[in-house]
C-alpha cells in the first residue's frame, strides 16, 4: 500500500493562519523561588511550509523555546498559536496529528527494535489505544524507515544502535507521525557528513512546517530559509540567513570572527569562523 503524502495543512483560505505565531513569550524555570527566566520577550511568527532554523550558543533557550511550542513547558508571560490555536489548550491526540517533537533524550526507546520505535508514530492515528496498526500504518513506517536508511536496521534493537542511527530512528519516528509541523532539537547531532546532508535535504522537500534548533552555522545558512538567532534567551535576529548571520551578529553572540561571502560556483551562502583575537 503507498503511504498517504505529507499533509500540507489546512485548504487555502485568503488568510491561512500562521503555522506558529509566538508574541512576548517569557518562561521562568525552576520555580518563584531560586529559578531563572530562559526566555525574555520572545516573538515571531513562521508562514506554513518552510524551514525554520534556531541558533545560538549553549544555553541560549533554544530547546526550552522548542518544548514551550511543543505544549510540553508552560510559559510565564506571553502566547503562542500552532495554526492558530494554544498548543496546551488542544487534546493531545489532536496536538500529535499536527505537530510532532523529536528530542534529544532517546532514553524511552530502549528495549524496542527500530520499526517498534517508528512505528510509535502512528499511535496518534489509530482509532482506539487498543487498536492494531493497519495496512496505511504499516506503509507509512517503512516509508519513515527507507527516508533515514534505516531499512536494514528494522528488527535491530535500539540499544544496538550507534549514536547517529538512534538519532535517525526518533527522526523517523517524529515522520511516521504525518504531522503538518515538525519541531527537531539537534537533528544532525552524532551524524555523519552524508546523513546530515542527506537529512536536511529530506527535511526542505517535505513541504511540511519544519523549525529546528541547530549548532552547525554553515548547515544552517546553507538550508535553512529564516534563522532565528538566539542569545540569553532573547531574540536578536528574525531573518534570511545572509541578514541573520552576519559577522557583527555572529561575533556579538558567539564571539567568533566571521568572514561570510558566497561560494563562487553555486553562489550559496558560505561562513567561515575563527577564534576573536585575545585581548
Amino acid at each position: 500500500m503507498t503511504p498517504a503524502p505529507f499533509p500540507t495543512g489546512p485548504s487555502q483560505k485568503p488568510s491561512p493562519p500562521a503555522a506558529i505565531a509566538v508574541e512576548g513569550l517569557d518562561c521562568r524555570l525552576g520555580g518563584s523561588l531560586g529559578g531563572r527566566t530562559v526566555l525574555h520577550q520572545v516573538g515571531f511568527s513562521v508562514p506554513p511550509g518552510i524551514l525554520l532554523g534556531i541558533l545560538g550558543p549553549n544555553g541560549s533557550g533554544k530547546t526550552t523555546l522548542l518544548r514551550c511550542l511543543a505544549g510540553l513547558q508552560a510559559p510565564s508571560a506571553g502566547r503562542i498559536r500552532i495554526e492558530g490555536e494554544d498548543p496546551r489548550a488542544l487534546r493531545p491526540v489532536e496536538l500529535a496529528r499536527r505537530l510532532a517533537l523529536q528530542a534529544q533524550d532517546s532514553a524511552a526507546a530502549l528495549g524496542f527494535t527500530v520499526r517498534d520505535v517508528v512505528g510509535m508514530g502512528r499511535l496518534a492515528h489509530r482509532r482506539s489505544a487498543f487498536a492494531g496498526p493497519g495496512p496505511e500504518d504499516r506503509a507509512i513506517v517503512e516509508d519513515a524507515l527507507a527516508r533515514l536508511e534505516l531499512t536494514a536496521l528494522a528488527d535491530r534493537p535500539v540499544e544496538r544502535l550507534s549514536g547517529g542511527e538512534r538519532q535517525r530512528t526518533m527522526i523517523a519516528r517524529a515522520l511516521a507521525q504525518r504531522p503538518r509541523i515538525l519541531l527537531l532539537d539537534e537533528p544532525t547531532n552524532h551524524l555523519d557528513i552524508h546523513h546530515r546532508f542527506a537529512l536536511l535535504d529530506l527535511l526542505r522537500g517535505l513541504g511540511i512546517t519544519v523549525v529546528a534548533t541547530l549548532h552547525d552555522i554553515d548547515l544552517a545558512a546553507r538550508w535553512c530559509d529564516r534563522i532565528l538567532l538566539m542569545k540569553d534567551g532573547r531574540l536578536l535576529s528574525d531573518a534570511p540567513p545572509d541578514a541573520a548571520l552576519t559577522p557583527e551578529r555572529l561575533a556579538a553572540v558567539y564571539r567568533v570572527a566571521a568572514t561570510v561571502d558566497r561560494h563562487p560556483g553555486n553562489g550559496r551562502l558560505r561562513i567561515d569562523l575563527s577564534p576573536l583575537p585575545a585581548t
